[in-house]
Parts: structure tokens; sequence; C-alpha cells
């Protein structure tokens, strides 16, 4: 017999916690309880739970910064989140950082029980193949419980713990940055701040200030001194995306940063000695850079001590489901809408998908489909219509090409008759261009 779930229940209120307290050991879980956020913390720096039912508004500590000092942990519980109807936007960015759910104040215990429920059964099923339990379902905000993310799980949690220099390696849209501030957030860094630069948006005039800060007079415009991201990441982490765009002349200063910990600000003599912790991402290979003469060789093996490779969406498998259900609950609670639900038609056409934009693509899909589909049901002719299927068969014998060829249809038929047949406003509603809505119609009567 497997041991029974643990649950802890976070709320001030005993009217509510010690009824729900008693109904869930009753279904057989083994529950904690507690009435403040700091009891909830001091717990789970004695314990991990499998499910934390946490309520948004407590005295002393909210429910979200119980949410990040769990994180903060190491902890990997699936942290439900309870709040009234005037603080969704609150609960909306706690999912952000790691929350798994919330249900609105008032809601039946039936309904809590079928939330628990289905995430206890999630992190059981993975339980045999995880070195880390739970961490599939929502490690700091990653999602996903294919061997792919297993793997990353692991790197992840080493990394954390390790002090050398990381490089992060993946294509557009797979969460480098996600994985980032994961690693930040479970390194003994996590209290200290992370600080972010896309090394591709700043220009090359303006990119040894922007990193090492400038003194008064460095350059015209330079009124007063500067500080730069090395010295507002002190003690914390300094996150360098898209480093493989970084120009020559501040790849040395940034050597010189890591090897001897120390920087200058630009137009100074000063030698700052920094506590800094470098993570850096890219969507190429370096090797590549470096070959051409773009990158430097010593820096690049400065910073791949511990390189890390994520894995694209069309290698994840059954994650798409799991991360299409959870942006389906995000952009719901976005929108103000109900929560909408895939069809398995709908489900089949995304599973065939390669999503070269991976995640933020999928994202970016359910976000729209969200907002122009008028009922509780998606169905595939509320997704993309440029997105290509491949060409599988589903159980009925039909393709899936065959599948969003009609879906396609029905969504051209939906938004032509919103638009009193005016193709020019019907091809702005589906977001195609004008000349792309006649080659479908035309497609469609040859």
């Amino acid at each position: 017999m497997p041991e029974p779930a643990r649950v802890l229940i976070v709320d001030d209120e005993p009217l509510m916690r010690i009824p729900l307290a008693d109904r869930l050991r009753s279904e057989g879980y083994s529950v904690d309880a507690v009435g403040s956020g700091e009891e909830a913390v001091q717990r789970f720096e004695r314990a991990d739970y499998d499910v934390a039912v946490v309520d948004l508004r407590l005295p002393g500590i909210d429910g979200v910064e119980v949410l990040t000092r769990v994180r903060r942990l190491g902890r990997t519980a699936d942290v439900v989140l309870i709040t009234a109807y005037g603080t969704i936007e609150t609960a909306v960015a706690a999912m952000k950082i790691g929350a798994r759910d919330y249900l609105i104040k008032p809601f039946e215990t039936n309904a809590l029980l079928e939330v628990i429920g289905r995430y206890v059964k999630v992190r059981r099923a993975s339980a045999d193949d995880a070195p880390l339990p739970g961490a599939e379902n929502g490690m700091h905000g990653m999602i996903g419980a294919s061997p792919p993310m297993a793997k990353l799980f692991r790197l992840v949690k080493a990394a954390a713990e390790a002090r050398a220099t990381i490089i992060i390696q993946g294509e557009t849209g797979t969460g480098k940055e996600l994985v980032a501030r994961a690693i930040h957030g479970m390194s003994a860094r996590a209290a200290a701040p992370f600080v972010a630069i896309n090394c591709a948006s700043i220009p090359e005039s303006l990119f040894e200030s922007e990193l090492f800060g400038a003194e008064r007079g460095a350059f015209t415009g330079a009124d007063r001194r500067r500080k730069g991201r090395f010295e507002l990441a002190s003690g914390g982490t300094l996150f360098l995306d898209e480093v493989d765009e970084m120009p020559l002349p501040p790849q040395a200063k940034l050597l010189r940063a890591i090897q001897e910990r120390v920087i200058e600000r630009l137009g100074g003599v000063e030698s700052l000695k920094i506590d800094v912790r470098i993570v850096a991402a890219t969507k190429v290979d370096l090797r590549g850079r470096v070959a051409e003469h773009r990158f430097r060789e010593d820096l690049f093996h400065r910073l791949n001590v511990l390189p890390i490779q994520l894995p694209p969406l069309r290698e994840r498998g059954d994650d798409v489901t799991m991360l299409a259900n959870h942006f389906l609950r995000l952009h719901g609670a976005e929108a103000g809408k109900a929560a909408r639900v895939l069809s398995e038609r709908a489900l089949s056409w995304l599973q065939a998908q390669t999503f070269p934009g991976n995640v933020r693509e999928l994202s970016n899909l359910l976000a729209r489909a969200v907002a122009l589909c008028p009922s509780d049901t998606i169905e595939p002719w509320h997704l993309a219509a440029e997105l290509e299927p491949a060409a599988p068969t589903t159980a009925r014998g039909s393709s899936l090409a065959d599948t969003v060829r009609e879906s396609e249809m029905r969504r051209i038929q939906e938004a032509l008759a919103a638009t009193g047949g005016h193709k020019g406003r019907a091809a702005e509603l589906l977001g195609i261009s004008r000349k792309t809505l006649w080659e479908k119609l035309r497609g469609q009567r040859s």
C-alpha cells in the first residue's frame, strides 16, 4: 500500500480550515492544517507535501510570499491558491511563479477534492521515473512529465546547488529564462536579485555602460554615476540572454569579470569587487560563433562549465497536453473568462503540430483561442490556421490534415458571418492577410 498523499491546508479562518481538513482525512489523505503563512513555511522547512492549499489573504505573509519561500526551499508541492474574486489578478501572477491552480471563493469541497486528486494522481504516476517527485508538475513554473523534462529537472537541481557559470542552449520559445530563474530560485542566492539583460537588444555603443555601469561624464548625456547590471545583481544572478549577440569589445571585460571577480565602470579607474553568478543563454551553437571569430573562445570555455540543453516541444510527447491545460487556465483567468476545455479533435490537432516556436508558440496559440472561442469548448477551428499539421490518422481513419482543412473553413465561415460577408474584416479577425483568405476560399471551391 502506498503512503497516503500529504496535504497542507493554510487558512486563517478556522471555520474553513478545520472542516476541510476533516473531509480530506476522511478521503484518506494525511493532512496538516495551519492558520498562518509563517506556520506554513515552518512546516515546509521540515518536510515537503504533495499538495498545499493556501489562502491568498493571510495575516502576516500572504499566499504569494508563502509560495515564494516554499520554492526557495526547493520544495516541489503543487500549490493551489484559494482566492476571492477581487484578487484573481494576484492569483494569476502567482501561477506565473509556480502556483499550480486556484479556486475562487465560495467553492464546493468536491471541486477542491477533484483538483487535489488530479495532482496527486499525476505525481504518483510519474514517481517511478522521476528522481524529483512532483517537480515535473511545476518546478518553479516549469511544467512537464516527459523523460526529457525529467532529465532537465535533474540538471536544474544540480545547477542550483553548484557555483559554476552556466550556459543554457535551446530553440526560441523553449523557456531559457524560465530555467535560469528556476536555477536562481533554488540556489543559495535566491533572496538576492535576478537581473536579466538581452544582449541582442542593447546598441553596441551602450553595451559596456549597461553591463558595467558608467561614471559621470563617461559619454555624452552621462550626467550622473550609473550602476550597471553587474552591480544591480550583487549577491544574486546575472542572466545574459542571447549572449551570442554580445559585441567583441565587452566580451573581454566579461571574461575578466568572471575570472577576477572585478569590474570597472565606463570612464572609471576604480576596480569594484563583484559577487555575481553568471547564467548565459543562446539559441545557436556558440562553437560556430567561435569558429567564425564572432565569439571569444576563452569566454566560451568560461561560460560552458555547466551546459544545459533544453528540449524542443516536439520532443516532449504528452507534455503538450499538460501545457495546453495549464495555458487554458492561465489565459482564461487573465481574460476573465470561465475555464475552457479542449475537444478531443482540438487536442489531437495540437499533438500533431511541430511547434517551431515551442512553448511560447503554444501559449500564444491558446491565448488567441481563448479570446476567439465563444463557448466553453475549444475546437480545431478556434486554433491558428497558419500552423501546418503532420499527417497521422485519427482513430476513425481520417487524417488530421483533413480535420484542419475542415476546421479552417468552419472558422472562416464564422468570421464571414460575424462580419456580414466582408472579406477584409473577416481576414483581420482571423489574423491572416486578405490574399491568404482569398486563396483558402478558392482552394475550397476547386
